[in-house]
């Protein structure tokens, strides 16, 4: 029978998706730099600020003729070894943002992210820097569930980190031409 070969280079896309497709559909993965990293279940509270953030994203969508689309659950490709799966996805509004058969997106104009306490400061390095990435990003949306705090990197600055710890804070995304009060985005979680 013999040793089977392991291979110890790092998991492609492509390789990412072969894996992905044989685990059980509520399990939600990333692919950091070539490897494959189970995303922990989502609390309440996430799910909670969750709701909250699409709700206002997808209110902002319907009040006008928006160039932008809201999705959650796509991914983003980075690189060839790199696909996070933001929160919320704001792509152009094109034919192709609503196919079904579409598992990322490289043309993405904002994303969100709503933090798990117990993965904050890896996610906030590589995921910034594989959006970061996209020539067409011009905002990376971060949100803690584990207090009001909301942290805004824009293009427009260098991707230089803008911190809002208020609920009578408002943050500005001028590329989607809409503004989020911060006591939308915690409505009902207590915070």
């Amino acid at each position: 029978m013999g040793v089977p070969t392991v291979s110890t280079a790092p998991m492609t896309v492509e390789e990412f998706y072969a894996f992905t497709d044989a685990r059980p559909d509520e399990e939600k993965w990333a692919l950091i730099d070539g490897e494959p990293v189970l995303n922990a279940a989502p609390s309440p509270l996430h799910q909670c600020i969750f709701k909250n953030l699409t709700f206002a994203l997808t209110a902002r969508e319907r009040e006008a003729d928006t160039s932008w689309v809201m999705l959650p659950g796509l991914g983003v490709r980075g690189s060839d070894s790199t696909r996070p799966e933001p929160g919320v996805l704001i792509l152009p509004r094109s034919g192709d943002s609503r196919d079904p058969s579409t598992r990322e997106r490289g043309d993405a104009i904002a994303v969100f992210e709503i933090l798990s306490p117990s993965t904050t400061d890896r996610d906030l390095r590589w995921k910034h820097a594989a959006y970061t990435s996209m020539p067409s990003l011009t905002h990376y949306v971060v949100v803690a569930q584990d207090a009001v705090e909301v942290v805004v990197f824009a293009r427009e600055t260098g991707f230089a980190e803008q911190r809002f710890r208020s609920l009578d804070a408002n943050i500005a995304i001028q590329s989607l031409g809409i503004s989020l009060p911060l006591a939308e985005v915690y409505r009902d979680t207590g915070l």
